[in-house]
């Protein structure tokens, strides 16, 4: 098996990889530099025209969750919070855990303020595992994970609206 073959793999496996400056980039991937390191994530390279079934078949889309739309719903509440570029949402912006839980307590109104913060942190920490999203707790910040990255630009124009339509976090 080729080191290259190895590396997508891994990324198969386990999501976007961090690595060292000095680990080069595998034939078949790509490299996105993680902001204020000199590290970067290595992500498998897909052309844009790339269907949603071949996407599955490599194994490299969105993987199977607990709570699938609660998490959806807690990515597009990410989105909306740390997407900064209109062309692209990787790296985007830190937001803070109280902003995300804010616009997720306007998406779901009827909902408790303790039951909203166990499912959207449930959420976060499952978007977090699979590098969607790259959660500090400890801090308390959510920034966009190198996943979105992956994300061909013909989907970027009806996420950017989905976002666009979406409540923002309260002052």
């Amino acid at each position: 098996m080729t080191e290259s073959a190895l590396w997508l793999a891994r990324a198969r496996a386990t999501g976007p990889l961090l690595v060292d400056p000095e680990v080069p980039t595998p034939d078949g991937m790509r490299r996105l530099p993680e902001p204020g390191t000199e590290q970067a994530w290595l992500v498998p390279a897909t052309p844009d025209e790339v269907t949603p079934s071949v996407v599955t078949e490599l194994g490299l889309g969105l993987i199977g969750v607990e709570q699938p739309n609660e998490t959806n719903r807690v990515l597009l509440c990410c989105l909306r919070c740390c997407w900064s570029d209109a062309d692209k949402p990787w790296p985007g912006v830190a937001a803070s855990m109280d902003d995300i839980l804010d616009v997720a307590a306007q998406l779901a109104p009827g909902r408790s303020a303790e039951s909203t913060r166990m499912l959207t942190v449930g959420a976060l920490r499952r978007l977090a595992t699979h590098r969607w999203i790259l959660l500090d707790e400890a801090k308390s910040v959510v920034r966009l994970g190198p996943a979105v990255a992956l994300w061909p630009d013909s989907d970027l124009g009806t996420l950017r609206d989905l976002c666009r339509d979406m409540p923002g976090p309260r002052e």
